[in-house]
């Protein structure tokens, strides 16, 4: 059992190496000197859990999102950037509300952008931290976690409390988690009028960021409110395009 980890080890750290290039299983197997269907199943195992990341068959190797994030390194941002500087910007031409993209570390949800709204009454949101049961994209991201990953947060910080009204134990916990899941979908209101959305944003099958929309209680209602289900829906899956 430890001869595999010094193994799962030793590829990522030679994956780690350079960054922008893939690697492919010939040269990391011979390069390490593991026999070839050995190496094909630890990595096979790290891309499941996202800390390798394949584009496609017979493509090579590169660090996957939960690597960078282990870490609390955030080189995801400037691609994440990138990519969503456009598709938020009309986003907001579209709805007139306060957009933004974040990420998670540990229990906290960070802002990475935000494109604020026109509106003369609007949500004013800054660049905070806040826990991740306390927000709707924050839940996002932690609904799409795999179930060991879930698991493991849940052990670390415990139940939502107060965060997150409605949820008293475990099993209404992973319920929830597994709705939003579902539904690629998460709704909050906060308590002070104000309710926020999040959608997904995926890098290949990980979620890597959620894209987010807030705005006052009082405007979310009949047409707009399914109007922005889609229109949130279809910003998120072009980023996560542009990702892949």
């Amino acid at each position: 059992m430890i001869q595999v980890i010094h193994r799962a080890f030793d590829i990522l750290e030679f994956v780690a190496r350079d960054r922008n290039k893939e690697y492919g299983l010939g040269e990391i197997s011979e390069s390490l000197g593991l026999n070839k269907g050995t190496c094909a199943n630890i990595m096979k195992t790290l891309v499941n859990r996202g800390y390798l990341d394949q584009a496609g068959k017979k493509r090579g190797y590169k660090l996957g999102p939960r690597a960078y994030f282990l870490t609390g390194s955030f080189f995801l941002k400037e691609e994440l950037l990138q990519v969503s500087a456009e598709p938020m910007k009309e986003l907001q031409g579209k709805l007139n509300e306060c957009c933004i993209l974040a990420v998670m570390k540990d229990n906290m949800r960070y802002t990475l952008h935000k494109v604020s709204s026109t509106q003369e009454l609007q949500v004013i949101t800054n660049n905070e931290e806040k826990h991740v049961y306390h927000t709707a994209t924050g839940r996002m991201i932690l609904a799409c976690m795999d179930h060991p990953e879930r698991e493991l947060f849940i052990q670390k910080y415990g139940l939502p409390g107060a965060l997150w009204k409605g949820v008293v134990d475990k099993p209404g916990l992973i319920r929830e988690l597994d709705r939003i899941k579902e539904e690629q979908l998460a709704i909050h209101y906060d308590g002070a009028h104000v309710t926020g959305i999040g959608a997904p944003v995926y890098k290949n099958t990980n979620v890597v960021a959620s894209l987010g929309i807030y705005l006052p209680e009082v405007r979310f209602t009949g047409p707009l409110k399914e109007r922005i289900y889609s229109e949130i829906s279809k910003a998120a899956s072009l980023i996560s395009e542009k990702m892949t």
